[in-house]
């Protein structure tokens, strides 16, 4: 089938956009130079996605090129929660961005929508060498509504706490999104973590743990690469850096990949609610392109360094 020997081929096609993008960044291309990230982390998604169909004989954009495009499309929303999160807490900056605001808003949504299909993909790819790990991990988790709610009463300190007191809990917005909402998915009967752990099933927290370290290094990695990128400047802990993150700062990737497991299930559960409503799908897609862009703007305002 055309269809199957498109995704095969993607890998091919991933790896040689990456190599390309790295020879043209080597040779201080200026366009490459400023795009670097972004076509490094497409092919990317692409080599894996390639792989997970060669391994699994399907992966997201073999199941649904409209769902793959939706995750990418709500990824830009999820990151953006993050973004919004450091006008207050002011641990990164951005660097050396088009001068062009549609140029560098561009490359905030492109750069943004991979992040979930990035980890989604890698989670996936790990996923298919872990099937057996559940042998080695016997034990489970006994979930009641005293632990849920109890998760939710620490989720919400764990938000307002950083934005209280920033430089003492800014750490607390990479774990206060799973406290939330992995309760309430449970409740909403998602996907969740919980409901994974409850049957001693540990393959699923494993491998999306495993994509979030992954996924780190690699942002870092081409981060570091790229003219256009971001800095940290985390209290207490911008110290023994490795690429521009502090050491200590990789840790938070693990939980990172958690909540955005967390957010998408949720709002998953939000878009199939909508469902045939075509009136609120296009007022919510509409409140979304606005939400972007007042996002970006305010990027542009107090984050990004000219």
């Amino acid at each position: 089938m055309v269809k199957e020997k498109i995704l095969r081929n993607n890998l091919y096609i991933g790896l040689l956009v990456l190599i390309t993008s790295e020879i043209l960044l080597i040779k201080n291309i200026p366009f490459m130079k400023t795009w670097f990230f972004c076509f490094a982390w497409w092919s990317f998604i692409t080599i894996v996605d390639s792989l997970n169909f060669r391994k699994r004989g399907h992966s997201p954009l073999s199941d649904s090129p409209k769902g793959f495009l939706f995750t990418a499309f709500i990824s830009v929303f999820v990151w953006l929660i993050f973004e919004l999160f450091n006008l207050r807490l002011k641990n990164w900056t951005y660097h050396e961005l088009p001068h062009s605001f549609w140029k560098r808003w561009l490359g905030f949504f492109i750069s943004f929508a991979s992040v979930i299909p990035a980890i989604q993909e890698l989670a996936l790819f790990f996923e298919s060498f872990l099937k057996k790990v559940r042998k080695f991990i016997p034990f489970q988790v006994k979930v009641t509504n005293r632990l849920l709610s109890g998760f939710i009463v620490l989720g919400v300190f764990s938000i307002l706490l950083p934005l209280s007191w920033p430089k003492i809990f800014f750490p607390l917005v990479w774990i206060c999104f799973i406290l939330v909402l992995e309760p309430i998915n449970y409740w909403l009967e998602n996907e969740t973590f919980l409901r994974e752990l409850e049957g001693k099933r540990w393959t699923k927290i494993l491998s999306w743990l495993l994509a979030g370290c992954t996924a780190g290094i690699f942002w870092e990695l081409w981060n570091f690469c790229a003219e256009s990128h971001w800095q940290y400047s985390l209290p207490f802990l911008n110290f023994w850096k490795v690429f521009q993150m502090p050491v200590i700062g990789y840790t938070g990737f693990l939980p990172f990949a958690l909540e955005i497991f967390a957010l998408y299930q949720f709002i998953y559960w939000l878009n199939k609610k909508f469902k045939g409503k075509i009136v609120l799908k296009s007022l919510a897609f509409i409140f979304l392109l606005l939400f972007y862009a007042t996002s970006f703007y305010l990027i542009d305002m107090f984050t990004l360094v000219r």
